[in-house]
């Protein structure tokens, strides 16, 4: 099945329908809520998936270390007015739940488990193994590197994040690639570490390729003419200052800048590959 079928498809399903893909044997769970939910827009309603860490099966009481969802459906009345229920994160909860049927899924997709809510028995439910993988998942990840220092797993965004001194300050820094992908790894902080050696040169070229690329659009933020005849894409590149720089395994990078002003505070990012160089820049957010 191809992506765009399986989205029209699960896009145009009903409630009803929707809610029959989940068998209709009910049974209870304890689920270690994570961070995050994922709200998917249906026929006639949302679709809330609330993200844990693992669950137990109290029937079997099997635990299952594995990330899985529990979700439920809002209408578009309460997601519109912001009354989604909202679950807390770390929290073990006792739940009812209806798991979902098999069904075929598009190559590109990673499947999901997730079970269907039906009723929220308990909160803060005490279950030592639960709370075991809790407190595991709580310890901080941290890489040292004898040039970039020590990097720091951030969960919430799958990447190790740290600082470097580049050219005459500190900047953040941040390697886009899960904490188990070993290679992953490797490759991003070599591709970093490549680019740090070159400083100089890529903070220059960056600085430059953004003023040729946004001059114009820098001149047109300006108030008046004789403010916009000021800009140019020497004073432009003086301008602005690097803030951070993200990489990624496969050597893409995406560095951000200080505006000074000439966006009104708006970022400026500068995205390329190790092996292309520079290829893109905008006003970010």
């Amino acid at each position: 099945m191809e992506l765009i079928d399986y989205m029209r498809k699960r896009n145009q399903m009903t409630k009803n329908e929707w809610e029959s893909s989940f068998e209709t044997e009910e049974q209870e769970i304890l689920v270690l809520r994570h961070e995050g939910d994922i709200t998917s827009k249906r026929n006639g309603f949302w679709e809330v998936a609330v993200c844990c860490l693992a669950y137990k099966s109290l029937k079997t009481g099997e635990l299952y270390k594995e990330e899985c969802c529990f979700v439920f459906a809002a209408s578009e009345e309460e997601y519109d007015n912001r009354l989604i229920p909202e679950f807390d994160e770390e929290t073990i909860y006792h739940l009812k739940v209806r798991k979902k049927l098999p069904e075929e899924l598009p190559k590109i997709m990673i499947k999901r488990l997730d079970f269907l809510l039906v009723d929220v028995i308990e909160k803060d439910v005490k279950n030592p193994e639960l709370e075991e993988i809790l407190t595991e998942y709580k310890k901080p990840i941290i890489i040292e590197d004898d040039i970039l220092g020590e990097l720091i797993y951030n969960k919430t965004v799958n990447s190790f994040e740290g600082e470097i001194f580049w050219l005459d300050k500190n900047i953040d820094i941040s390697l886009d690639v899960d904490k188990d992908n070993k290679s992953g790894i490797t490759k991003a902080r070599k591709a970093i570490k490549e680019m740090f050696g070159d400083s100089k040169r890529w903070d220059t070229d960056m600085r430059t390729f953004a003023a040729v690329k946004l001059l114009d659009l820098a001149r047109d933020w300006c108030e008046s003419e004789e403010e916009a005849a000021k800009i140019t894409e020497e004073s432009f590149a003086k301008r602005i200052t690097i803030e951070s720089i993200s990489m990624t395994s496969g050597g893409l990078f995406s560095a951000y800048f200080n505006d000074n002003d000439i966006f009104a505070g708006h970022c400026i990012i500068v995205n390329g590959s190790l092996k292309k160089g520079i290829q893109y820049t905008r006003m970010g957010g």
